[in-house]
């Protein structure tokens, strides 16, 4: 692509700008380096049973890594680090006004962070996962001010469906739902959360509030988490019929006659417009 300008990327930046006035690059860890395996992903059950010298012998000596470099040596990192900056800038030239982000979740390297800020792309915030080296939560004031904080995206739970599985249906993961509903609650100066309270009246709109007040250029609230729905988008390493096709559960027009929708969605304006997000609050 670098011989032709990285024009296949360039014409699906262009594409983007004629809908949207921010969009994520999911992944961006992909553009720094990406981890490959040497087998195609529908033969990823016959492969992940085997030792590594099994999967070796298959192979022919060929192992997953990271491509092109991992990020072993202070040289690989720089050269990734460069090559990553290369690729987003290109993304940056052809985004013209429009603004981008980047989701870097998982095991990212400690030079993407500073990397993302420098050419002024957003990162993620989810609170839940946000810990100083002690675990305390870091108070949403502390975020950086080029950031995207959310408590879920696209591969988690909603927040419903967590508050299900911690305190209303004992599952295998229980324990880390109920942990991660901990960590939110710390996140936005709840003292204590257990089944004893209400979901709607207790939990949602104070998290909403502490969400709102942080320091993160965008706050966002999946469709889901705005609903109280419990539908899922995606379940990351499954092959389910579910991931990808959901479907709000009824007509837009049929949710604004709801009056418990209504009120829920006065509540999040109210909490919106308390929290300087909205044009109205700025007048």
């Amino acid at each position: 692509m670098r011989t032709r300008n990285f024009d296949w990327w360039r014409q699906r930046v262009r594409g983007l700008r004629e809908i949207f006035h921010v969009f994520r690059i999911d992944h961006v860890l992909g553009f720094y380096r990406i981890y490959a395996f040497p087998w195609r992903p529908e033969r990823n059950e016959e492969f992940l049973r085997l030792s590594w010298a099994e999967m070796c012998d298959r192979t022919g000596g060929r192992e997953p890594q990271f491509a092109p470099r991992d990020d072993s040596t202070a040289e690989n990192s720089a050269a990734n680090q460069r090559e990553g900056e290369e690729y987003l800038r290109v993304v940056l030239e052809e985004s013209g006004a429009m603004r981008v982000t980047g989701e870097d979740l998982g095991t990212v390297p400690d030079y993407v962070r500073p990397s993302l800020r420098s050419l002024g792309i957003a990162g993620f915030k989810i609170p839940q996962w946000e810990n100083f080296p002690d675990n305390r939560s870091i108070p949403g004031r502390q975020y950086e001010r080029l950031s995207v904080c959310t408590f879920a995206t696209h591969d988690h739970k909603p927040l419903r469906a967590l508050w299900e599985e911690a305190f209303e249906k004992k599952t295998a993961t229980t324990a880390q739902a109920r942990q991660d509903l901990v960590k939110i609650a710390e996140f936005s100066g709840i003292a204590a959360v257990n089944g004893a309270m209400d979901f709607a009246k207790d939990f949602f709109p104070a998290i909403f509030a502490a969400l709102f007040r942080s320091e993160s250029w965008i706050a966002i609230v999946m469709i889901t988490d705005l609903l109280a729905r419990k539908d899922r988008f995606n379940v990351p390493g499954t092959a389910a019929k579910s991931n990808w096709t959901r479907r709000l559960h009824t007509t837009v027009v049929r949710l604004a006659g709801g009056r418990v929708l209504r009120r829920q969605l006065r509540l999040v304006r109210a909490l919106l417009e308390k929290s300087g997000r909205t044009s109205s609050s700025r007048a």
